[in-house]
């Protein structure tokens, strides 16, 4: 038998060079800058850090109405009704796992590294944080307790019209919507939040004219967002929002941004967790109208 000796010199043990985790960070923050939709919504504000587990934060009233008189005597001085709320901050993570030989097999072969699971697990990220802002707590999901925009208490609603395969359904349920939150006294910009198979029927004809149902939508709002992470309180599919977007009516605090976090285990292997710490605070619900049985 040859002589034998135990070196470390040259031994590739799988571990992540900083090349590889600068490149993991990249394709993971583009994952979730391409997923995310509840951003494009909501207003951010910064929480002080990822300790925080409690944000305690007011959902506003109105005062009484301003007066009218010859000498401005008749002073009216209540205020704005202003009631504490407190909501639970979570932590929204997915895990991944990065084989030892893998990563090796792909150094030696001088291409990079196989990032399909951490992409993946950054997109489960976002569509949760998705579902959190625009749905909230469902009969089916449970999140802690924690509103959206389609389960914050005292929302308008406005029944829908019909099935928005025809295009006036549609048309006349955003106008509609838009009227419930005029007489609430939120006056634009608007913004339309739909599921995928919603925003497909926006893309058909009028009948009798040569304008899409979009087009006509987008002279009322300024922005028609879709998300399949969308869901009515009892977890159909058949409810969209009209809203208008703003700090003063709903945001998102962020206490920690999506983040990438690795080590590596007693297997060798690479393990990960993309994680976010983040919720959503819904100041205004009569800043919301959800239309609701939109049929197919």
């Amino acid at each position: 038998m040859g002589n034998f000796s135990l070196s470390r010199v040259g031994v590739d043990n799988g571990q992540l060079l900083d090349t590889d985790l600068i490149y993991l960070d990249e394709k993971v923050v583009e994952a979730v800058e391409q997923a995310l939709v509840a951003r494009r919504v909501f207003a951010p504000v910064r929480l002080p850090h990822a300790g925080v587990k409690t944000w305690t934060v007011n959902v506003r009233g109105i005062m009484n109405t301003a007066r009218v008189d010859m000498d401005g005597l008749n002073a009216s001085f209540d205020r704005t009704k202003k009631t504490a709320h407190s909501v639970s901050v979570p932590v929204i993570h997915k895990e991944y796992l990065l084989p030892w030989r893998d990563i090796i097999a792909s150094r030696a072969a001088g291409m990079p590294i196989d990032v399909s699971e951490p992409e993946d697990a950054a997109k489960r990220v976002a569509v949760e944080e998705n579902f959190m802002c625009l749905t909230g707590e469902t009969t089916a999901h449970r999140l802690l307790g924690i509103q959206g925009l389609a389960t914050a208490t005292s929302r308008n609603t406005e029944a829908s019209a019909g099935a928005w395969s025809t295009a006036t359904n549609a048309i006349q349920d955003v106008s509609d919507a838009i009227a419930e939150l005029e007489a609430d006294g939120h006056n634009g910009p608007y913004a339309l939040i739909c599921r995928s198979d919603m925003a497909a029927d926006l893309r058909l004809l009028i009948a009798n004219t040569g304008m899409l149902c979009k087009e006509k939508i987008l002279q009322m709002v300024n922005q028609i967002y879709v998300s399949d992470a969308l869901y009515a309180s009892n977890d159909a599919v058949t409810s969209a929002l009209v809203v208008e977007p703003g700090p003063q009516n709903f945001e998102l605090g962020i206490a920690q941004e999506v983040t990438n976090f690795t080590w590596q285990d007693k297997d060798m292997n690479t393990l990960g967790k993309v994680y976010e710490v983040v919720v959503p605070h819904i100041k205004r619900p009569t800043s919301i109208c959800e239309i609701t049985g939109i049929t197919a």
